[in-house]
């Protein structure tokens, strides 16, 4: 039986049988999807049927979802009894993360570095069923997604206001099969329409002044401009590598990454409690001139507790407080780098099993994988507010002296309050 044969079957409409529209019309989308439905679910029967041999019998569906140009459509995928039958000319057998993790697999197999966890992972992704050929396609279709992401080119007229900048260290093998410390440095980018994007990724032997230097470059050079404020950790060679390339941007030094350096210089557990309440009490004002009085009154309050954390806060100040420039709505997103610390943590998980990538071109591909998943994720949902984004490229110019002493004494008074209630 010929496919078409089978399918004439299934398919003997009448104009009574054709899906209708609200407007009584027909309604050709849904009138495709059905019919791209059945006629991939007989191809995939006969292919299917083709398969079965001595002992091997049919043993029901399952339910696979399919996006396509004209809207989601539901095949329903034969099931064997013995082996597994997947129609990889209709879908991809496995998602991005899997088939880098077939990569990775299929590297350390040529390298002789089979270990019991690359067995494992082997085991759960089937990987001894996979044909050279078929690992081939796997991976030069995942290695294009990759590089469209880390060559991406942006319009230079349509500015990219805020950046956040990070790294974490994964380990892999280099030319020499040395196991050496990668790190993974990541840029994600706020749009004007208020979404976000992993704008570029790489990877270093080491940050440093000029590994940031070269990949801010990258990112300029594929028209990431219009930035206006970066967000990021205190790392001496990274700031001063965001302050050449991106020339006359502000950067935010990470609240969280400032908490924990305080928290570093603070001797007695009960007193570094006591100085992130008061440290959250300024996050909590409502308004720049408010904040920026709070933040003075936990430098001398906290000063009191520990000298050397008091002038950390006094040096760090307009650092810390430079998303008060912006609009309010955004400060929340603006003053810390958590949007890049849960990049990393997902990059972890997903690099725990493995442990020591057998080469960086499989590192690259899995990080890659990752990352270009997450896009997919946040292209669906807003950041940030669009209507707000304007104020982004005119930030107010802040203002030291600009508390009065009333604002002074309630801002001390919050302060005080926060440190006696994590007494």
């Amino acid at each position: 039986m010929t496919l078409m044969t089978s399918v004439s079957d299934d398919v003997a409409l009448t104009m009574d049988d054709m899906p209708l529209g609200e407007d009584g019309l027909i309604d050709f989308r849904a009138l495709a999807v059905g019919l791209i439905e059945t006629v991939a679910d007989h191809a995939m029967e006969l292919e299917a049927d083709e398969l079965l041999g001595e002992g091997n019998r049919r043993n029901g569906y399952r339910e696979r979802r399919l996006r396509t140009v004209i809207g989601e459509i539901v095949l329903r995928v034969p099931k064997l009894r013995e082996d597994t039958y997947l129609p990889e000319r209709v879908m991809r057998p496995y998602s991005r993360v899997d088939r880098a993790m077939v990569g990775v697999v299929s590297r350390a197999y040529v390298n002789g570095m089979s270990t019991r966890r690359i067995e494992k992972v082997a085991g759960e992704l089937e990987f001894g069923r996979l044909s050279p050929s078929t690992v081939s396609r796997m991976l030069a279709s995942l290695d294009g997604e990759v590089d469209a992401l880390r060559q991406a080119e942006f319009d230079a007229g349509s500015p990219v206001p805020y950046l956040w900048l990070d790294a974490t260290y994964v380990k892999c093998r280099d030319d020499d099969s040395r196991v050496c410390s990668q790190a993974t440095v990541t840029a994600i980018g706020a749009f004007m329409d208020g979404t976000r994007r992993f704008v570029g990724f790489d990877l270093v032997d080491t940050e440093s002044y000029d590994s940031w230097r070269r990949f801010l470059l990258s990112l300029r050079r594929r028209g990431v401009a219009g930035v206006r404020l970066v967000t990021s950790d205190a790392h001496a060679g990274l700031r001063r590598a965001i302050m050449e390339v991106f020339d006359g941007a502000s950067w935010q030094r990470c609240f969280v990454h400032l908490q924990r350096d305080l928290t570093a210089r603070i001797r007695h557990r009960k007193d570094q409690g006591r100085a992130m309440h008061a440290l959250s009490a300024v996050l909590r004002q409502p308004d720049a001139a408010m904040t920026r009085a709070a933040y003075d009154a936990a430098v001398v309050r906290i000063g009191a507790i520990d000298r050397r954390a008091g002038e950390l806060l006094e040096d760090a100040r307009e650092d810390a407080l430079a998303h008060l420039a912006f609009h309010r709505e955004h400060w929340v997103r603006l003053r810390t780098n958590n949007v890049q610390e849960c990049a990393n943590a997902e990059i972890k998980r997903r690099t725990r099993v493995v442990q020591i990538f057998p080469s960086r071109e499989s590192l690259i591909r899995l990080v890659g994988a990752v990352l270009v998943d997450m896009n997919e994720t946040w292209a669906t949902r807003r950041f940030m507010s669009g209507d707000d984004m304007a104020t982004a490229l005119n930030p107010r110019t802040p203002r030291r002296a600009e508390s009065t002493d009333e604002m002074q004494r309630r801002a001390d008074q919050i302060i005080m309050t926060a440190l006696e209630s994590a007494a």
